[in-house]
């Protein structure tokens, strides 16, 4: 018996058989709903697994060399404070030092975001799964909250042992952060600054002497200044926020490198 035949007999029984429109229309959509919710339920299983996957297995498999060396300089920046205080130096030097420390530390964890995503060290940064602003607003949170927590310890710290009004201490710490920032991140929104990664050592450094210079100017630490040191935190912070701004828009521009 062929192929022609069955179907034949096939439709012949079929059309011996009553079926109600309505109740096979009802059942119908009810199945379609049914297997609408299921694909649905599906999906989302699937993109909360697949998520967390990936994002364990990039961070297990990426380069964490600079993870290292980030978190190797804070260590050795509260050691050196420690040293400084067990010297002997007067208020001015150690709050000198300490905004060369918050200034270090600024450029510091926007040199890794260079490295790790735009410099291709991470499968992360590489990832179809992750877009660049998506990496780059990542580490941002994720140092930030770590450069938070330090540069509150510096601020207990000088708060604690000299003294130093907690208005005063944020001032001098944060505002040399955002500055710190500001020209880190113009380094990296330049195709310059993406190809020579040295330029962010030199900044540092020159960063480090400029805070030298300014807390070896006389009064600058004193309450007077006070307004100075505001109006230059606001400032500072209002730019940065705008450069941040800027960098993202660019990347999803596609002017900065675009990796999804």
């Amino acid at each position: 018996m062929g192929d022609s035949e069955i179907k034949n007999l096939l439709e012949r029984a079929n059309a011996q058989v009553h079926i109600d429109e309505a109740r096979k229309k009802k059942a119908h959509q009810a199945m379609m709903m049914e297997m609408e919710k299921q694909k649905i339920n599906k999906q989302r299983i699937e993109m909360r697994m697949s998520f967390k996957n990936i994002l364990l297995q990039q961070f297990y498999y990426m380069d964490k060399l600079f993870f290292y060396i980030y978190g190797g300089l804070i260590c050795l920046g509260i050691i050196f404070i420690a040293v400084l205080q067990y010297t002997g130096v007067s208020q001015n030097e150690i709050i000198t030092v300490c905004m060369a420390g918050a200034g270090i530390l600024s450029i510091t964890s926007i040199g890794v975001i260079d490295k790790m995503f735009f410099g291709k060290m991470a499968e992360l940064g590489a990832s179809c799964y992750f877009n660049t602003k998506q990496c780059v607003a990542a580490w941002m949170v994720i140092s930030g909250m770590v450069n938070v927590v330090v540069l509150f310890l510096l601020a207990g710290y000088l708060n604690g042992f000299w003294r130093v009004g907690l208005l005063q201490v944020g001032l001098y710490i944060l505002t040399p952060y955002l500055l710190s920032g500001m020209i880190a991140l113009d380094i990296l929104s330049m195709e310059t600054g993406k190809k020579h990664s040295f330029l962010f050592v030199i900044s540092g450094f020159l960063m480090s002497i400029g805070y030298g210079v300014i807390g070896a100017i006389p009064g600058i630490m004193f309450t007077a200044a006070n307004r100075i040191w505001t109006a230059v935190f606001i400032l500072s912070l209002l730019l940065f926020v705008i450069q941040i701004k800027r960098l993202f828009n660019r990347m999803e521009k596609g002017d900065v490198l675009c990796m999804n």
